[in-house]
């Protein structure tokens, strides 16, 4: 049996396919046969596997690399440089005063220099740019990143598998000189998806990509992006061409640098301005975007426990460890194990989630639960655990204290960000949390199912 994905999935594979199963997880490469192809394609589209395709033969033609810009004419030539004039480049200048500049860095590394008159924003620059390209594949890249030897030819042997739509490198830090925030955003990034490829899914571990760097098959793009949306429009794209039916992969052995912001005050404006993003896409894509995503029975679970009965908690991962037991449908100390260890990290999950609620959007409720008898202290007791956790999975090169201090500032701009959306939508719809659907496993098993 097969657990993983995500969502999580349960596949109980036969003899013959575990035997498969384990040649391919000991190296041995994907035969030719009909039944041995459909099983990778099941364990590919399940997210159960992650694909090590060959090395791509394609000539550099088959590609044209697309860089928006605007007023970064230094930031720009280091990015052409990185890329080394293999590749087909369109510039595109979106409304830059220093237009000269600009047009001078894309004459210096051969790079055809589109301009507009005035600002229209990414959207706009991106679809500019993607009108000017007659290649297979594209690759948008911003002036602002600098990729790594390898970039973007790294990422084409993924489109040897037909149905995959696009695919994006890991985004890193640009290296820089060391302080809080430097050591923060290496750990923290927003771009940074981590390191661990996916199979991008909108309730997935990776439920969107950046364009900051992507690449992609032109045909399947259609207009491009939705020029609409002033923030967002790189999520909105790849949501569309996962709802169209396409695959989307996240590969991180692929990495581009980026230029990140490391003054607080305007690193915490961008976070704000990302999250304005989460009220508009969340009206185009009901559901993806939730402010806290809980099963009822978590729901239940962790209201108790902040009235003051935790022991509410372990029940419902009792109840959760039986649920499993019953998909698994196998009674030895392994699948034991197994359980319990799904149903805590769940449960914990479910903890991880409230408190970023609470400190982000929901702050206001917050604010007024010292008034509520007993309930401060339990609140002061969730956040307080969420950051320790926070700070070990992340194990960042910054002491406890100061961690807490930017954990804090970004879920407090996620919140900012997520009324300001709000506001300009005029609808308080996405501060609503979503709710996981019910499996017959059990009370709060989270949308898992068997498959054989």
């Amino acid at each position: 049996m097969l657990v993983g994905g995500s969502p999580l999935r349960l596949l109980r594979l036969s003899t013959s396919g575990a035997r498969l199963v384990r040649g391919w997880w000991s190296g041995r490469p994907l035969g030719e046969q009909r039944a041995e192809r459909l099983l990778a394609r099941r364990l590919l589209d399940a997210g159960l596997a992650d694909p090590d395709p060959p090395p791509d033969t394609r000539s550099p033609g088959k590609l044209t690399v697309i860089v928006p810009v605007h007023e970064r004419a230094d930031q720009l030539r280091t990015c052409l440089a990185a890329l080394g004039g293999e590749w087909r480049t369109i510039v595109v200048d979106d409304g830059s005063k220093n237009a000269e500049a600009i047009a001078a860095a894309a004459r210096e590394r051969g790079a055809c220099y589109v301009r507009h008159e005035h600002r229209r924003g990414a959207a706009a620059t991106r679809n500019t740019g993607l009108s000017r390209a007659d290649t297979p594949l594209v690759a948008f890249l911003d002036s602002d990143c600098v990729p790594a030897r390898g970039f973007p030819a790294d990422l084409l042997p993924h489109f040897g598998d037909p149905l995959v739509a696009a695919v994006a490198p890991r985004i890193v830090a640009l290296p820089g000189p060391r302080s809080r925030m430097d050591s923060y955003e290496r750990a923290r990034s927003a771009l940074d998806m981590g390191p661990s490829p996916a199979l991008v899914n909108p309730h997935g571990r990776v439920p969107y990509l950046p364009t900051a760097a992507l690449v992609a098959r032109r045909e399947v793009l259609g207009p491009g992006f939705d020029e609409a949306l002033s923030i967002g429009e790189d999520v909105d794209l790849v949501w569309r061409l996962y709802d169209a039916g396409w695959q989307i992969r996240y590969e991180p052995r692929s990495t581009v640098a980026h230029d990140h912001r490391l003054e607080l005050a305007s690193w915490w404006a961008r976070r704000v301005v990302y999250n304005s993003s989460v009220a508009p896409l969340s009206r185009r894509h009901p559901g993806r975007l939730p402010v806290l995503d809980m099963s009822a029975a978590g729901a239940l679970a962790w209201g108790a426990a902040l009235s003051g009965y935790p022991q509410a908690l372990p029940v419902i991962a009792a109840a959760r460890t039986v649920g499993l037991l019953r998909l698994l449908r196998v009674r030895d100390i392994d699948a034991t194990r197994l359980a319990a260890r799904l149903s805590l990290q769940g449960t914990a999950r479910e903890g991880r989630e409230l408190a970023r609620a609470l400190v982000g959007p929901w702050s206001p409720a917050t604010l007024a639960a010292p008034r509520m008898q007993g309930a401060s202290r339990q609140l002061a007791t969730l956040i307080g655990a969420w950051l320790v956790a926070s700070w070990l999975e992340d194990r960042p090169r910054l002491d406890p204290a100061s961690y807490a201090a930017l954990r804090m500032a970004e879920e407090a701009a996620r919140g900012a960000g997520i009324w300001l959306g709000c506001v300009q939508e005029q609808s308080l719809r996405t501060l609503l949390p979503a709710r996981h659907p019910r499996h017959p496993g059990g009370p709060g098993v989270p949308s898992a199912r068997l498959e054989d």
